[in-house]
């Protein structure tokens, strides 16, 4: 045994039912039909449990009378509540039950050691039960905003996170060798999960919250979707030019930031091989913002995403990355890097995020660092070029000439960092 280990945990079931117990007075003050346990019930709850536990030497069903007492005690209240009133749930009796689990553990030995361990565990749990007992108001507000077809959307697909990917093949096949299920697997969970962060902040929040934070929230998802959304807008209402392209500025340099963390994901080195080009294109993407936008006191534009869990995406996905995969792989293989850059040109057209991860696993794979930043950037020069297209011929020519200008800064930037690294001036040149 620790010293005072019988003393340390003790104190902590009794500060996780303290904890619990002030989330539940302040619930019985905003509802009165509510009578069950408060700041002082909780914490004995927790004490009873632990002192319970840690009597079990002397008698072995101690711990389950304590318990079905506690049980008891739940079922007297929750029938007098319901007496009272009808419109009574079963969270505040659950909560007493897992306070006293809680405690229980806290005095437990040989369940989760050593103690430290089992003591952050106990505490994250009781901070982890209190926050689900005071966000009723916030989780019932989430779950109006999701849809039906969102949450089935996004089961889907974590059954195929979940229950697929653990079943697929961890080894090469293909030609070259170039395919791994695993991994293929694993880049599709990986820029579907990030995607889905920007689409549930966008659910949540709301795009109409803040026009650049809407366009934020897009570019995790798509800065081509919101490229494409501002532009059709625009079109509709040529004076929200200014507007738009601000907003097309902002989710080009979250893209841009996406391919940084996929960077570091899948080979760490290479970002700092990537980290001249890349900033110099995030510098030069901020820059074209400040000299584009401008407020308009038109309504913005919301920007409409699809959710990126959806299966049939997920196989798309799926799809893109491995003829990326298969056709980088290939030119490395028979026309070096010449091969590579043209590939990687062509597949940048539509996507960069397979690019990235195609680039960095062959790095990863033996690649210099060098070719695989510069095979990226090429990727992204052609998609930033796609995408000022994009907005000059759905948007006009107010909302072209912005988006060129920032894309031209993004090029020019790009292509400076670009030829730096390839001199040898950047952090992870050679």
């Amino acid at each position: 045994m620790e010293p005072y280990e019988t003393h340390i945990a003790l104190a902590t079931a009794l500060a996780v039912g303290l904890l619990v117990g002030l989330e539940r007075e302040r619930t019985k003050v905003e509802r009165p039909s509510s009578s069950f346990g408060g700041v002082r019930t909780y914490p004995i709850i927790a004490m009873v449990g632990a002192l319970a536990t840690m009597l079990e030497p002397a008698s072995m069903w101690l711990p389950l009378v304590a318990l079905g007492g506690v049980f008891a005690l739940v079922a007297i209240s929750y029938t007098a509540d319901v007496r009272r009133s009808q419109d009574h749930g079963t969270t505040t009796e659950l909560s007493a039950i897992a306070t006293y689990l809680l405690g229980a553990l806290a005095a437990s030995r040989g369940v989760v050691e050593p103690m430290a361990n089992r003591l952050v565990l106990v505490a994250g749990l009781g901070v982890a039960l209190t926050f689900l007992l005071s966000s009723k108001p916030w989780s019932h507000r989430f779950a109006e905003r999701i849809s039906r077809e969102d949450f089935y959307a996004t089961l889907k697909f974590l059954i195929v996170a979940v229950i697929v990917l653990p079943l697929l093949p961890d080894r090469q096949v293909g030609p070259n060798d170039a395919l791994n299920p695993r991994t293929l697997g694993i880049l599709v969970v990986t820029i579907s999960g990030l995607s889905f962060v920007g689409y549930v902040a966008t659910r949540l929040l709301g795009a109409r919250r803040g026009l650049l934070l809407g366009a934020a929230l897009g570019g995790l998802v798509s800065s081509t979707a919101v490229t494409l959304s501002f532009a059709t807008r625009t079109k509709a209402e040529p004076r929200l030019a200014p507007v738009a392209a601000g907003a097309i500025a902002v989710a080009w340099t979250i893209m841009l930031c996406r391919v940084a963390v996929l960077t570091v994901l899948v080979h760490p080195p290479l970002l700092g091989a990537l980290a001249l080009p890349l900033g110099a294109m995030v510098v030069a993407s901020l820059a074209g913002l400040l000299l584009t936008f401008r407020r308009a006191e038109t309504e913005a534009a919301e920007v409409e995403l699809k959710n990126p869990f959806e299966l049939g995406s997920a196989i798309k996905v799926a799809f893109v990355f491995a003829l990326v995969l298969l056709a980088t792989k290939a030119a490395t293989v028979y026309l070096g890097r010449s091969g590579l850059y043209l590939a990687s040109g062509l597949a940048g057209i539509t996507d960069v995020d397979a690019v990235t991860l195609s680039s960095a696993g062959l790095a990863k794979d033996g690649l210099d660092l060098a070719t695989a930043a510069t095979a990226i950037a090429i990727a992204i020069g052609v998609n930033t070029v796609a995408k000022a297209a994009l907005a000059a011929g759905v948007g006009g020519a107010a909302l072209g000439r912005r988006a060129i200008l920032i894309g031209g800064l993004v090029l020019v930037a790009g292509a400076a960092g670009t030829a730096a690294l390839a001199a040898g001036l950047g952090p992870g040149a050679g």
